[in-house]
Parts: structure tokens; sequence; C-alpha cells
């Protein structure tokens, strides 16, 4: 190559150097450039660092304009703070065209930062270094919860599921921090407010949204139990517990879990995916979540799963049929077939756990506690949750006293389940005082009937 023509080749290199290459390992210096913008820039950084902390937010956000605009690289707390202050001055605002003008600007801002994304996090520390997903959720979340105010005429149900199923797809795809316990709260109520909008077209999507709401919220609560700071461990049970709650609560108001729907759903597309191992793992996943695992249609999707691929979830299918057919010798051959198809001890307490609370669901309470000494046999750690399961069985069974005790033991046992246990003791206290009235008021009456016959049966008497 003749030189020119080198010189060229590396000129042409440089103009496409990205931006990280540009900041990674740099210093503020470095980032915000030299001369009198740049002295403008540090000022005001120090003077938005100040309004902040004083919450003085219209201060705060004439001296970030200029940041964002001519140093979008100065530092991480631009765009985090900045997010902040915007939503604060959303949320204070009066003025509708001014709010709107804010929320405008949160949502470019999240765009900024997903532009200028890979030079952020060449320079910043590892704890506060993001992927994409780690942006979008939380721009889906300020979307959702200011844009029906700042943004009446252009904000829509759809697009605020739009941006949290893209945040959502990828966090799958690239991983991400947590997503913190308001957000899913917020995510599944439009979630919800999609399936009321659309029952039948939305209904298996929901369900899918509440699976995964709920078992984001659940693994948040498992890094509690595994906390060793008391302090941290309890936080995240407070950030955790009441999104989880409320989560359950909406999916049983909104009624999707309706057996007839579910199966209607279902029925057909279990028959045209019958060799389609994803989809009947799928489907037997949130039938079961749904309390139609005592379908024929279940049953079907269990048995053409079973003979794909022998999985737990479609062993537990089959020994379920069995189950309900009264050929119980085969059933447990299914159920011990689930759990010797557990890659480890931990699957197998897991299995084991679920067959438990299939048994209890049955009625048959002998089995269920037999289930649940195997899932404490293979994981100690299962120890709160088999409580949980021995109170629900001796709430059924009217054994307040003892309900309430295992409710004590497994919130002792592991602290995911304080909120949990501390509901169903609380259940049990208020049909115990019920009882307890309803057990006064008919002594009452019983002793005013005493003596009304007793009256009567005086006159009675004395006319012989």
């Amino acid at each position: 190559m003749k030189a020119k023509n080198l010189f060229l080749a590396i000129g042409l290199a440089a103009l496409t150097v990205p931006a990280w290459a540009q900041y990674e390992g740099t210093t503020l210096d470095d980032r915000i450039g030299h001369g009198e913008d740049s002295l403008e820039v540090r000022r005001n950084l120090s003077m938005f660092n100040m309004a902040i902390q004083n919450s003085s937010f219209e201060e705060a956000y004439e001296v970030w304009k200029p940041i964002i605009e001519k140093a979008p690289f100065a530092n991480l707390r631009v765009y985090t703070d900045g997010s902040y202050m915007l939503q604060s001055l959303i949320t204070k605002e009066q003025d509708a065209a001014k709010k709107k003008a804010y929320f405008d600007e949160l949502m470019k801002l999240y765009d900024l930062r997903l532009k200028n994304l890979a030079g952020l996090n060449s320079f910043a520390k590892s704890h506060l270094q993001a992927t994409q997903g780690d942006v979008v959720y939380p721009k889906a979340y300020c979307y959702a919860v200011y844009g029906p105010q700042a943004d009446p005429t252009g904000y829509t149900i759809d697009q605020a599921y739009e941006h949290f199923a893209k945040a959502n797809k990828l966090l799958e795809e690239q991983g991400g921090r947590e997503v913190k316990g308001y957000m899913l709260d917020i995510f599944f109520r439009i979630s919800n407010a999609k399936y009321q909008a659309d029952n039948n077209g939305f209904r298996e999507q929901f369900l899918q949204d509440y699976l995964d709401s709920k078992e984001l919220c659940e693994k948040m609560l498992q890094m509690a139990k595994e906390e060793t700071d008391p302090a941290r461990a309890q936080k995240i049970v407070a950030e955790y517990d009441q999104p989880l709650n409320n989560i359950e609560g909406i999916f049983a108001q909104s009624k999707a879990a309706d057996r007839e729907q579910i199966i209607a759903i279902f029925g057909p597309k279990i028959e045209a995916n019958k060799d389609n191992l994803a989809y009947l793992k799928s489907a037997l996943t949130l039938m079961a979540a749904n309390d139609c695992d005592d379908d024929p249609v279940y049953y079907r999707a269990a048995e053409y799963a079973y003979n794909i691929q022998p999985t737990y979830e479609s062993a537990i299918g089959t020994a379920q049929k069995y189950y309900k057919d009264g050929k119980t010798t085969e059933s447990v051959k299914y159920y011990n077939d689930a759990i010797d198809l557990c890659q480890s001890d931990a699957q197998k307490g897991n299995i084991a756990l679920r067959v438990a609370a299939a048994m209890r669901k049955a009625g048959d309470f002998k089995s269920a506690y037999s289930y649940l000494d195997k899932a404490m046999g293979y994981n100690a750690d299962l120890e709160g949750k088999c409580y949980m399961q021995r109170a629900n069985i001796a709430t059924k069974e009217k054994k307040y006293a003892e309900a309430k005790a295992y409710c004590d033991k497994a919130a002792a046992a592991d602290i995911t389940l304080a909120g949990q246990a501390q509901r169903l003791k609380s259940n049990i206290l208020t049909v115990e005082a019920h009882n307890a009235e309803y057990a006064r008021q008919k002594a009452e009456y019983d002793r005013q009937q005493a003596e009304i016959k007793a009256e009567e049966d005086f006159w009675k008497a004395g006319k012989k």
C-alpha cells in the first residue's frame, strides 16, 4: 500500500473509533475538554450536585441543560440524577405545557443514555455499569407512571406495554441488574390493563407475564434469604414482598385464571403443537400454575411431552392423570420419576414440594406430608416452604392453632416467607374471631331458647 493511502486508511479508522474507546479510563477533564466551555461545565456540575442535594430542582434544571448538551459524557449522575430531577419537576409542575416538556426531556434522556451507553460504561465503576435492559426498564416505568399525567393525549397503554416488553427482551438477551420491585408492580398493572381491554387475545401473554413477574419477585426474595447482613435482607424483603402480594392480588381479581377460558385456549393449541416440546412444557407450566392440572387437556399435553422426552413436568402431569383415575401405584411411579429426572438434590426437593402441593390440592394430606418430608430430605433449605405447606394443610383441616404455629416456624426459618406467613396468620385470626362471635351469638340464642322453653314448660305444668 502506498504511504499516502496508508495514512488515509489510518485517518479513516480514527474517524470511526467508537465512543467507548475515546473515554475508557478517562478523567473528567478528558471528557469535558478544555477552555471556557469546560470551565462552565465544571461550574455547572458543582451547582447541579448542590441543587440536587437541596432538592432545588428548578435550579438544578437550569444548570443541567448546558451540561447534557455540551458534555454528555461528563459523568453518569447527569443521567441518573437528571432523571430523578425531571420526575420531580413533572410531579410538581402545574402548567400542562411545561409538564409535557419535562416529560419529553425525560424520555429523550433515557434515549441519549442508550446512545452513549458504551462510552458511559467505559469509565463507570463496575457496579454502576448498565446493559440496555437496565436503561429501558426505568424508561418504561417512567412512561407508564408519568405519561398519563404529562402527555394524556399521546400516552397509550399499548405503548407502555411495548416499552416493558422491549426491556424484558433485552434483559433476557443481555442480562442486567435486578429490576426494582415497584417497577415490576407497575409492569404487571400495565399487563393487566392490556388484558382487561382484550380478555381473549391477550390472556395467554397475561398468564405468562404473571408467572414471569412472580418469578422475578421470588428470585429477589431468595437473595434476601442468602444475604448475611440482616438489615440488607430486611430491605430486600420490604422491596419485593409487597409487589409480589400486589401481583398475586391483581391476578386473582383479573379472573384470567378462569378454567374454562384457559382450557379453551390451550385445547386446540396442544393438538397443533403436539410435537413441539418447548411449547408443551410452557403450556404445562401455565396450566399447572392456574389450577388446570386436573383437566384432560393438561393430561394430553403431559402425555405428548413425555413421549417426546420425559421431563419432570410431563412426568408430574402423567402422574396426576393416573391419580385422578384412581391408579395410585402408577401415579406414585410417575411422581417418583419426576423426582428422579431432576439433575440435583435442590431441584429434587423443589419437585417433591410441588408434588406435595398437588396432593394437598387433591385432599390427600397424608401423601402431602410424606412428600414434604422428602423435600426436606433432599434440600434442608426448603424448611420454611415446607412449614408453609403444613400451615396451609392445617388451615384446611381447621386446626388453626397448629396452622399458626407453622406460620411462625416458616417465618423464622425463611425470611422471604415472613409476609406470606403473616397474611395467612391474619386470615386465620379473622376466621377465629368470626367463629368466636358466632359461638357467642349461638350460645346467647340457645340460652334464650332454653328460657322460653322453661317458661312454656312451667305454664304447661300449671294447667294440668
